[in-house]
Order: structure tokens, then C-alpha cells, then sequence
């Protein structure tokens, strides 16, 4: 990872010295501090002592993850912001209180009084160094990290992540959770383990706002032709998370395979036999 580039890329970012092409257009984009997804859907699957593949994002699927027993995590993300994001969450989970935590990274809306630099420079030093360097830098422009958020909605309060605050900050401490900066047509070359849970979020969105006439047909071919073999026997995908909850979010029926229903919302999932 380029993280020198990217650092100076996001201090612009926070400075607002970009337009808002040049935030759509930059290596590092603003990114997801908090999921906006319902992650209960996780607790479906057995990963106990087992590997689990994910997208990062903002790290709450990684973490929701190891809080349901998963032997290790490897993360991929196109956005090397997310790398970033879930590293300085890590630490803080790590070094904060239950409290402290949940003013630093707000479940609900991000507003002017989050991610202030007070606690940040609590948790700097258990960092990665390529993270701390990244966070340094923008720190030293503001502390508004919130330019970084591309969105303030969030339903994590669902999931088991605060309720079992205290095994987690156990969890993260093992430090098995590993990054890989790639994008979805990519990542099968790059991790040659076995995982018994795979989970893409809401990639197939991503993809089709790019390019309005990417097909569910396709996308589920490269899934079966790609992606499956990845799998464990008995493994199972989660190939798409299906928001309902939001009007403003592309969304696709996928038939034939099984549905995980989440606060209205949907975890389409094909299994491996």
C-alpha cells in the first residue's frame, strides 16, 4: 500500500482542497467509518475456529466476525481508506472504554464532536505504523474526520458489537485480522486459502452504479465461476446484501438461492455442497 500517497491524498480531503470530481476521481475516497447494514445475518453461519473472507469496508463485518468465534479475517478493499478506517477503529477498540469508544466513533450521525484529536492521540501508539503515519498526517491538518464519512446512517446498535464490548476489545488484541487493497475481479488471485464464509456487502451495488448495464446474470457468473471454489465444502457466500430500509440505494432481486431477512432488509447467500 502506497499509504504515504494516500495520507497526503486524505489530508486534501479534510482540508477540502478538492472539488467534488477530484473526491470521485482520487486514489483515496472518502469512506465508511460505520456499516449501514444489519450484521445479525453473520450469526446464520458456524465460523467458529474457522477463516472468513470479507470486503472491509468499515471493519464491522471483520470485527462482528471475531466476536462470533472466526479463527482469522482476511479483508479486501478497493478503497484503501477502509484499510485505514478499521485500523484506527482496532485501536480504539482496543485502548477506549465502551464510553469513550462510542464518542469517539458514534453510532448514530457523525457531527464536529467525534474523532477529536484527544482521544485519537490515546491511541495512536497501538496503531499500525503505516496507519499511525496515515492518521498523523490528517490529524495535523484537522480533526474533522468527518469530511471522511461518506455516510452518517448506520443500524450497528443491532448487532452483538457494543453489547459484548469487552470480549471484543479481547479479540482484537490477537490481531488476526489481515488487508489486501484489491478490487472484487481481482481478489480470487490473491488469497489461496480455503474460507468457510464469504462475504461481499453490497459490491454488486458498487459495480452496477458504474456501469448501469452490469447484469445480475453476470455478476452471479463470475460469484459461481470465481468466487465458490474459494469456499470450504459446506461453505457459504454472501454474495449480496440487499438494502431495503433506503430508497436511494440500487437494489436487485436475486431468486434461487437462500435469503437471510435483516430489519427488512436481505443477505442473499449462495452455499457450496
Amino acid at each position: 500500500m502506497d499509504y504515504i500517497n494516500d495520507a497526503k491524498k486524505a489530508r486534501h480531503l479534510v482540508l477540502e482542497e478538492y472539488d467534488e470530481a477530484a473526491r470521485t476521481n482520487s486514489r483515496v475516497r472518502r469512506g465508511f467509518f460505520i456499516t449501514n447494514e444489519c450484521l445479525t445475518y453473520i450469526n446464520e453461519f458456524d465460523i467458529q475456529d474457522k477463516e472468513v473472507l470479507t470486503v472491509c469496508g468499515s471493519g464491522d463485518h471483520a470485527f462482528t466476525c471475531l466476536l462470533n468465534g472466526a479463527k482469522s479475517v482476511d479483508t479486501f478493499d478497493y478503497n484503501p481508506i477502509q484499510f485505514y478506517i478499521m485500523e484506527l477503529k482496532r485501536a480504539a477498540i482496543e485502548v477506549l472504554s465502551k464510553e469513550e469508544f462510542l464518542k469517539f466513533f458514534p453510532l448514530t450521525g457523525v457531527n464536529r464532536e467525534n474523532y477529536k484529536i484527544e482521544y485519537y492521540l490515546r491511541i495512536r501508539d497501538a496503531l499500525k505504523p503505516e496507519a499511525r503515519y496515515f492518521w498523523d498526517t490528517v490529524y495535523s491538518a484537522n480533526d474533522r474526520l468527518y469530511l471522511l464519512n461518506f455516510s452518517s446512517y448506520n443500524i450497528l446498535f443491532e448487532s452483538d458489537y457494543t453489547k459484548r464490548y469487552e470480549e471484543l476489545q479481547r479479540k482484537v488484541k490477537e490481531d488476526n485480522i489481515s488487508f489486501k487493497q484489491t478490487d472484487l475481479f481481482t481478489m480470487p488471485k490473491l488469497f489461496n486459502k480455503k474460507y468457510s464464509l464469504i462475504i461481499l456487502s453490497n459490491i454488486y451495488d458498487h459495480l452496477k452504479n458504474f456501469n448501469d448495464n452490469y447484469s445480475p446474470e453476470e455478476y452471479l457468473n463470475f460469484i459461481n465461476e470465481n468466487v465458490m471454489p474459494m469456499l470450504e465444502d459446506d461453505g457459504a457466500c454472501v454474495f449480496h446484501y440487499q438494502l431495503s430500509r433506503t430508497r436511494d440505494i440500487v437494489t436487485t432481486e436475486f431468486t434461487n438461492c437462500d435469503t437471510i431477512k435483516c430489519l427488512g432488509d436481505s443477505a442473499k447467500v449462495l452455499r457450496k455442497k
